[in-house]
């Protein structure tokens, strides 16, 4: 073999060996880039998971306090609309007792035109 075929020939190896480096260098730099671009894309959905559950812990909060405040009205409409109707049922107890009273009233008055309707028949007879 002349020198030129082992230059040639070693020169074939060196091609060789750099193109694997250069091959593995390739690797290397592609999986940094990627474990990069992985790391960055696992912060960016992290960080909108949290903003997504702090906006949703916020509506919550909202529609929690919300729902306080209407449950606060009604209760205060309730206490009021019950108030009524306990006034109500007790404007009608007083008128219920106020009838029975002019009903016994008009009972003895009937009873009293019923003895004086008896004392007339029995003096005069019937019509």
């Amino acid at each position: 073999m002349s020198a030129s075929n082992w230059v040639g020939f070693l020169g074939a190896i060196g091609a060789l060996i750099v193109a694997v480096f250069s091959a593995i260098h390739g690797q290397r730099v592609d999986n940094r880039e990627a474990g990069k671009t992985q790391q960055q894309l696992e912060t960016y959905i992290m960080e909108q998971v949290k903003q997504d559950n702090e906006q949703l812990r916020s509506d919550r909060e909202a529609d929690r306090k919300k729902f306080s405040d209407d449950l606060a009205v009604l209760g205060a409409k309730k206490d009021a609309m019950e108030q009524e109707l306990n006034q109500q049922i007790a404007l009608k107890v007083r008128e219920n007792e106020q009838l029975k009273q002019q009903n016994e009233q008009l009972n003895q008055w009937n009873a009293a035109l019923e003895k004086e309707n008896e004392a007339y028949r029995k003096r005069y007879g019937r019509l």
